[in-house]
C-alpha cells in the first residue's frame, strides 16, 4: 500500500528543510522525483541523497514567483517523463513586519512567494495532469493559515497561507471530477532552514505552551501525510485540510 513505484513527484522549494524531506520521503516510495528550487547548489544535493535511494532525481533552478519559469520547468519535466503524478507545492516563506509598518514591496514578495507561486504552479504542473486524467497536488499550507499569532509579526504569510488552503477548496471541487485530487499540509512548529536553532530556540516558549504536545515537530513526522496525500489509494480524499501540529489547533 501506498506504493510510488513509477510516479513522477514535483516538490518546490526541495533544497532544505521540510522540501527536502517531502522529497525523501516520496522518493524513499519509489517515486522519482523533480527537485525545484532557485539555489542550483542545495537541490543538487538533494538530489545525489535520492539517487542512492535508486530512484532518478532531476534537480531544475526554478523561481515559483515567475509564471514563465514555472511552464519551462513543466516543459523539462515532460520532456524527461511524460508526466507529472504529484506536485507538493512546498516553496515559502515568511518577511516579518508589523501591519503598520511592512513595506509594500514586503507584502507583494511575500505574496508573490506563498500564494501566487502555489498558483502558477498548479495552473501548469495541472494542465498536465488534467490531460493525463490523474494527479495528485499537495499544497503546504500552515496552522498560522488558520488562526493569527501574537508572538510573530508575520501577517504576510498568514494570510497567504489562509488564501492557500482556500485555494486548495476550491480547486478540489474545480477539478473534483477529472482524477484530480488536491489537499493541503497545515504543519504546526518545525525546524528548517528559515526555523533556525536559534529561532526554534528563541519561540519555544510559546510553542510549549500553546501546543498540547508541549514540543514542536521532528524530522519525519510529515513524511506519512505526505505519502497518504501523494498516494494512489487516497482517490476519495479531496479538499482535504490536514494538521500535523502536535494538537496545536484542537484546543
Amino acid at each position: 500500500m501506498f506504493e510510488l513505484k513509477g510516479d513522477v513527484a514535483v516538490v518546490t522549494g526541495s533544497g532544505t528543510g521540510l522540501g527536502r524531506q517531502f522529497a525523501l520521503a516520496l522518493a524513499k516510495q519509489g517515486a522519482n522525483v523533480a527537485l525545484l528550487g532557485r539555489r542550483q547548489e542545495k537541490i543538487d544535493a538533494v538530489a545525489e541523497e535520492i539517487r542512492a535511494l535508486g530512484v532518478e532525481a532531476y534537480p531544475i533552478s526554478t523561481d515559483v514567483t515567475d509564471p514563465a519559469s514555472v511552464e519551462a520547468a513543466r516543459d523539462k519535466i515532460v520532456e524527461k517523463w511524460g508526466k507529472v503524478d504529484i506536485l507538493v507545492n512546498n516553496a515559502g516563506g515568511g518577511i516579518a513586519g508589523k501591519i503598520e509598518e511592512l513595506s509594500d514591496e514586503d507584502w507583494q514578495k511575500n505574496r508573490a512567494l506563498d500564494f501566487d507561486g502555489v498558483f502558477y504552479c498548479m495552473k501548469y504542473f495541472g494542465q498536465v495532469m488534467l490531460k493525463n486524467g490523474y494527479g495528485r497536488v499537495i499544497n503546504i499550507a500552515s496552522i498560522l493559515g488558520k488562526g493569527g499569532l501574537p508572538e510573530l509579526p508575520i501577517i504576510g504569510y498568514c494570510s497567504c497561507k489562509g488564501g492557500v488552503i482556500n485555494m486548495t477548496r476550491h480547486a478540489a471541487a474545480e477539478w473534483s471530477h477529472t482524477g484530480v485530487t488536491v489537499n493541503a499540509i497545515c504543519p504546526g512548529f518545525f525546524a528548517s532552514e528559515a526555523n533556525s536553532p536559534e529561532a526554534m530556540e528563541a519561540m519555544s516558549g510559546f510553542i510549549t505552551a500553546r501546543t498540547p504536545m508541549g514540543r514542536p515537530g521532528n524530522p519525519g513526522e510529515l513524511d506519512s501525510t505526505v505519502v497518504y496525500l501523494a498516494a494512489h489509494e487516497s482517490s476519495y480524499v479531496t479538499g482535504a485540510i490536514c494538521t500535523c501540529d502536535g494538537g496545536w489547533t484542537c484546543v
